[in-house]
């Protein structure tokens, strides 16, 4: 199974989470680049509800 990834924009069109992404080291973002890629391809798992559909 495959999922699509959304990056989150608020109302103001800003998006918070290229903010964060781009103010990581190199090898902080390498590993949320590879988690991010594993999850597209439906590997879940390390991932873990935080409520209300959000994981």
């Amino acid at each position: 199974m495959k999922y699509l990834i959304k990056e989150y924009t608020n109302e103001a069109d800003k998006n918070l989470f290229r903010d964060w992404f781009f103010d990581l080291d190199a090898r902080a973002a390498a590993k949320i680049t590879t988690a991010i890629a594993r999850l597209e391809n439906g590997n879940t798992s390390s991932v873990k509800s935080v409520g209300g559909g959000v994981h």
